[in-house]
C-alpha cells in the first residue's frame, strides 16, 4: 500500500468542508392545510381553502364558506387570467344549510355556470370572456392565480360581497426539475421528480398546433415520472410545417431519454394527443425501447403529412374537404374530412400496430369531433382449451388487426365455474348475443376462433347458434373432449380414453419455496427435480438493477441418486462460491461492470432474481434445462410508504400492515447521502414504524455535509413522537457508518430516545463540525495525507483518522453518557474504513466509568464496513457516491453474508426488546 495525497486533490473529499446550503423546497406536505380568509372590515362571511394558499393544478381544493346566514342565498364566483390577460369566469349560486355553512363537497349548485355537486365546479367550469379562447399555460414556472368570491343573493348582477380568497395552482410540482433539451436535433424540456432517480420516463407530445406545451409534462413529473416534452414543428429551428416528418427525429429523443441517468432503463413510455397520439403510434409501432403508449383522441392512420423512417414512407389518410360541415353556431366540424383507413388506398396510410411491442391505452372522448371513431368492425369470438381462466394475447394481436375481438373465458376465471363438469353453449350465446348488440362490432354474423377444447367449442356453436359466419379450428378433435356439450335438449357425449396410453417424459423443474414472490430479507429455498440421477449442473443467478446494470453469481452441482437437488442439502462444488450455501446465488451476485454497489433505490417495486439451471460444469453455458423467477418486494404486503415533507425534514415513514401504533424508529445512512430506504422498508415489515431520515444531498437539504445542526434530527424526532400510528414516549435509532455517529449525538443530547443501534460507527463526531444549540462539537481529527491505495487502487481511510482518546479529540467525543437508553454495536472487524471495533470499546468503558450499563457488542469477522440487510452481495469495495472515487471497504464475501442474516435478527430482537418490552425474534446462530 502506498501513501498518496495527491489523490484526495482529484477525487471530491474537499467539498466536504466546503459551506453551502441551498433553500428548502415546498413540497405538498408542508403545505399547511388551513385557512385562507382575507375579509373586509365587518364582513362575517368566512372563505375557507384547503390546502390554503397554493397547490398544484392536478390538485382538488375543498371550497367553504362559514359564517353566513341560516339557508342564505350566495353566489360564489371564480376567475383567473392567463398570461395574455385573458379574463376566464365562472360562478354558481348556493343556499347555505341551517348552521349558516357550506361545503362544496356536499352542497349541491342551484345554477349558473352548473348545476349539481361539483365540488371542482367553478374550475372546470371556466369560461373566457373573449369567444373562442382556450386556457392553456405557457410558461409552467408561474402559477395561475384563481380569485375566489362569495357574493349576497341569487340576483344575475352580482350582490355584495362578502368575502374573498386566492389560491396559486401551480404546474411545477415542489422539487421538480425543469431541464431545456437541445440535445442534437432534439427540441423539448425535460422534467425531473424531486427524489433521486432513475425514474420511469415518458416522451409527450401534443398536436397539431405546434411548438412546445409542458404543462401536461411538468404535472406527470410530480407524479414520479421523467418526462420530455417534446415540440417536432413551429418551434425554434423546426420546420415551420408538418409536411414531411421523420421519425429519425423522434428516435433520437427516446434515445435522448434512455441514455439519461435519471431515466429508468430499459424501455420507455409515450403520451400524445390527437396528431401527437397518432405520432405515438407511430413510434411504438417502428421504434425499439418503446414499453407503453397511451393515446388520447388519436388517428390509427397517419394524418397530415408524410412520415418517413429509414425506407419506408406512410402517406397521409385521404382528405375530402368538401364533407366539412358547419355548426348552428358558426364552427367547422371536421369529423367526416378524413377518409377511412380500412378501405381502398388509404390502407397505406395505416399504421402497423402489430408491429410494436408495447402495451397500449387508448383514451377516447366518445364526443370527439376531431377525428371519427373508428368502426364498425367484423368481429371475433376467441377461447382458448383446458387452461382456463382468461388468455387474451391472441385477442389483443387481431384486434391490431381490424378486428374487434372477445377473448372469452369459460371456466376457472374470477365468478365463473372452478370445474369443467359440464359444457352449456347457452352461455357461449349469451356471449355471442353480447358481441352483436355492440355498436363497434359489424353484423350481421361474427367468426369464432378457438384452439384444442375451445376449437371444440367453436365447431358446437357453429353448428347450433346462428350468426356465426366463419369459424378457425386450431388442433380441435371435431368432436366433444373430455366433457360432454349441451344445448336446450341437445347433448354430445364425451368421446372416451385409456391414460394408460398416456406417455411420460420427465422434464426439469425448478422450484422456489416461497414461489415467485417473497421479500428481500426473506429466504428462498431453491431445489430441481426431473433430473437424471448424479446429472451434473450449474445454476445461475442474475438480476438487473434499475439503473439496468447487471449483477451475476452460478455455482455447479451434482444431483442426487433421485435426480434432484435440494440446495439445502447439496454443497456447490465451486463456481462463485463453494460449501452448503442454500443462499448463495443471491449473496455472490457481482456486477458485470466492477466497482457497482447494489443498492435499492426505489422500494416500490421488486427486484426480479432469474434463476436459471444448465447442463454440466462446462466454462462456456450448457443447455438450459429450466428456469425460474424470483421476485423480491422490499415492501411487505401492507407496509404503507408515506413520503415526508413537514418543515425541514425529508424523509420517507414506512408503517406495518395493521391498526397501530407501532414502536418507531429513525434510520440513517452514511456519507453518500441522499435518501436510501431500502432498510427502513425492510424493517418496517417486522412490526416497527421506520423513518428513513435524509441529512444532506436531497431535494432541500445542503448539498454537502457540512454546518451539521442537530435541531434537523431533533425535528425529526418530534415529528415521529407525534405522529398517531406511531407508540412513544420514545424511539429507537438505526445509524450506519457516519449515521451512527449522528445517532450516537442523538441520544446523547435530545429527549424521547429509548434505544439506539449503531453498525461500524465511530464514537467521536467525524467530517464536520456538529451544532446544537449554541454548542459546537469539532470534527475528530483527520489527516488526509494517510489515505492509503490498495494494491487493486481503492483508497482506504482506516489511518486518516486520529485516536479519539488524543488529548486533541477529547472535544469530539460524543458524551453518549448522557444517552437514557441502551446501546447495540455492530462491528465488522474487517472494517476497513475506520476502526470500528477499537471505537465500541471506547464506548465500553467510558459508559461503565460513568455508572452506566455495559453496551451489547456483537463482532463478526472477516465482515467488512458496509452491513446490509440479509442476502444482500456484500460491498468489498465501490465508488462512492459523493467522492466519486473506489473506495475499500473490507470483508470477505461468506463470512460477511452470514453476519448480515444475523446482525439483521440481532437489531429486531434489541428494538423488540426496549420499544415493545418484548423477546419475539428467533436468533440466527453464527
Amino acid at each position: 500500500m502506498a501513501s498518496s495525497p495527491a489523490v484526495l486533490r482529484a477525487s471530491r473529499l474537499y467539498p466536504w468542508s466546503l459551506k453551502s446550503r441551498a433553500q428548502l423546497l415546498r413540497s405538498p406536505q408542508m403545505k399547511q392545510v388551513g385557512r385562507i380568509i382575507s375579509v373586509p372590515a365587518r364582513m362575517a362571511a368566512t372563505l375557507i381553502l384547503e390546502p390554503a394558499g397554493r397547490c398544484c393544478w392536478d390538485e382538488p381544493v375543498r371550497i367553504a364558506v362559514r359564517g353566513l346566514a341560516p339557508e342564505q342565498p350566495v353566489t360564489l364566483r371564480a376567475s383567473l387570467r392567463d398570461e395574455k390577460g385573458a379574463l376566464f369566469q365562472a360562478h354558481a349560486r348556493y343556499c347555505a344549510d341551517a348552521h349558516g355553512e357550506l361545503d362544496l363537497e356536499r352542497a349541491p349548485a342551484l345554477g349558473g355556470s352548473f348545476a349539481g355537486l361539483e365540488p371542482m365546479g367553478l374550475l372546470w367550469a371556466l369560461e373566457p370572456e373573449k369567444p373562442l379562447l382556450r386556457l392553456v399555460k405557457r410558461d409552467v414556472r408561474t402559477p395561475l392565480a384563481v380569485e375566489l368570491e362569495v357574493l349576497e343573493g341569487h340576483d344575475p348582477e352580482p350582490g355584495r360581497l362578502l368575502c374573498r380568497a386566492r389560491q396559486e395552482r401551480d404546474f411545477l410540482p415542489p422539487g421538480v426539475r425543469r431541464e431545456p433539451v437541445r440535445a442534437g436535433r432534439v427540441r423539448g424540456t425535460l422534467f425531473l421528480p424531486p427524489e433521486p432517480g432513475p425514474f420511469p420516463g415518458i416522451v409527450d407530445m401534443f398536436g397539431t398546433g405546434g411548438g412546445l406545451l409542458e404543462y401536461r409534462a411538468s404535472l406527470l413529473a410530480g407524479k414520479g415520472f421523467a418526462v420530455l416534452a417534446l415540440a417536432y414543428y413551429n418551434y425554434e429551428d423546426l420546420p415551420k410545417t408538418m409536411d414531411v416528418l421523420h421519425l429519425e427525429y423522434f428516435e433520437e429523443a427516446v434515445n435522448y431519454l434512455l441514455s439519461h441517468p435519471e431515466v429508468k432503463g430499459p424501455g420507455v413510455g409515450l403520451l400524445g394527443v390527437s396528431k401527437g397520439g397518432e405520432l405515438c403510434l407511430s413510434m411504438a409501432s417502428f421504434l425499439k425501447g418503446i414499453t407503453a403508449a397511451v393515446i388520447i383522441n388519436g388517428s390509427v392512420a397517419n394524418v397530415g403529412g408524410t412520415l418517413h423512417y429509414k425506407g419506408e414512407t406512410l402517406p397521409p389518410v385521404g382528405v375530402n374537404r368538401n364533407r366539412i360541415k358547419v355548426t348552428k353556431d358558426g364552427y367547422a366540424d371536421i369529423v367526416d374530412v378524413l377518409n377511412s383507413p380500412l378501405e381502398g388506398p388509404d390502407q397505406k396510410s395505416f399504421i402497423p400496430v402489430e408491429r410494436a411491442e408495447s402495451t397500449f391505452l387508448f383514451l377516447v372522448g366518445q364526443d370527439d369531433h376531431n377525428w371519427k371513431r373508428p368502426g364498425p368492425f367484423p368481429g371475433i369470438i376467441d377461447i382458448f382449451g383446458i387452461g382456463g381462466g382468461l388468455l387474451e394475447y391472441r385477442a389483443s394481436l387481431l384486434a391490431g388487426h381490424g378486428f374487434a375481438t372477445l377473448a372469452l373465458a369459460y371456466y376457472n376465471f374470477e365468478d365463473l365455474p372452478k370445474n369443467m363438469d359440464n359444457i352449456s353453449l347457452e352461455y357461449f350465446e349469451e356471449a355471442l348475443c353480447y358481441m352483436l348488440q355492440h355498436p363497434q362490432v359489424k353484423g350481421p354474423g361474427i367468426g369464432l376462433l378457438g384452439i384444442s377444447l375451445g376449437a371444440d367449442i367453436c365447431l358446437s356453436m357453429a353448428s347450433f347458434l346462428k350468426n356465426v359466419s366463419a369459424t378457425v379450428s386450431i388442433n380441435g378433435s371435431g368432436i366433444s373432449g373430455n366433457k360432454a356439450i349441451n344445448y336446450k335438449l341437445s347433448s354430445i357425449p364425451p368421446l372416451g380414453y385409456d391414460l394408460r396410453r398416456i406417455k411420460v417424459r420427465m422434464a426439469a423443474t425448478l422450484i422456489l419455496e416461497p414461489a415467485g414472490r417473497c421479500c428481500w430479507d426473506e429466504p428462498v429455498l431453491i431445489t430441481v427435480r426431473g433430473l437424471a440421477p448424479e446429472q451434473r449442473v450449474t445454476l445461475r443467478a442474475s438480476l438487473h438493477d434499475e439503473k439496468g446494470a447487471l449483477f451475476r453469481a452460478h455455482a455447479r452441482y451434482r444431483a442426487d441418486a433421485r435426480g434432484e437437488l435440494d440446495l439445502e442439502r447439496a454443497p456447490a462444488l465451486g463456481g462463485s462460491f463453494a460449501g452448503l450455501e442454500p443462499m448463495g446465488l443471491l449473496w455472490a451476485l457481482e456486477p458485470e461492470k466492477a466497482l457497482v454497489r447494489l443498492v435499492k433505490r426505489d422500494v416500490r417495486t421488486p427486484f426480479a432474481v432469474e434463476l436459471e439451471v444448465l447442463d454440466g460444469h462446462g466454462p462456456e453455458p450448457g443447455r438450459l434445462l429450466c428456469r425460474a423467477q424470483n421476485k423480491r418486494d422490499f415492501l411487505q404486503p401492507g407496509v404503507r410508504r408515506e413520503p415526508v415533507r413537514a418543515g425541514r425534514v425529508r424523509a420517507a415513514l414506512f408503517l406495518p400492515p395493521g391498526k397501530g401504533p407501532f414502536p418507531g424508529v429513525i434510520d440513517l445512512f452514511g456519507s453518500g447521502g441522499g435518501l436510501c430506504e431500502y432498510r427502513a422498508s425492510l424493517l418496517a415489515g417486522h412490526g416497527f414504524a421506520v423513518l428513513a431520515l435524509a441529512y444532506f444531498r436531497f431535494e432541500g437539504l445542503p448539498a454537502d455535509l457540512n454546518d451539521v445542526r442537530l435541531e434537523y434530527f431533533e425535528e425529526a424526532v418530534d415529528l415521529m413522537l407525534q405522529h398517531p400510528e406511531v407508540k412513544g414516549p420514545s424511539i429507537g435509532l438505526l445509524g450506519f457508518s457516519k449515521g451512527g455517529d449522528l445517532c450516537l449525538s442523538m441520544a446523547s443530547f435530545l429527549k424521547g430516545i429509548t434505544a439506539t443501534v449503531l453498525i461500524n460507527a465511530c464514537v467521536a463526531n467525524t467530517i464536520t463540525p456538529l451544532h446544537y444549540k449554541d454548542m459546537i462539537i469539532p470534527k475528530l481529527v483527520d489527516d488526509l495525507g494517510k489515505v492509503k491505495i490498495t494494491k487493486s487502487g481503492f483508497l482506504t481511510f482506516m489511518d486518516t483518522w486520529s485516536n479519539p482518546l488524543e488529548e486533541r479529540n477529547h472535544q469530539s467525543l460524543i458524551p453518549l453518557e448522557k444517552a437514557q437508553g441502551p446501546f447495540l454495536f455492530i462491528v465488522g472487524m474487517d472494517d476497513q474504513n475506520w476502526k470500528s471495533e477499537f471505537y465500541a470499546q471506547i464506548a465500553s468503558e467510558r459508559l461503565q466509568a460513568h455508572g452506566k450499563e455495559r453496551p451489547q457488542i456483537i463482532c463478526y469477522p472477516e465482515t467488512g464496513h458496509c452491513i446490509d440487510p440479509p442476502y444482500f452481495p456484500p460491498s468489498r469495495a465501490s465508488v462512492h457516491a459523493v467522492l466519486g472515487e473506489a473506495v475499500f471497504y473490507g470483508g470477505e464475501p461468506k463470512a460477511h453474508s452470514k453476519a448480515q442474516v444475523d446482525a439483521w435478527q440481532q437489531i429486531q430482537t434489541f428494538f423488540h426488546k426496549h420499544l415493545n418490552g418484548k423477546k419475539c425474534v428467533k436468533h440466527s446462530k453464527i
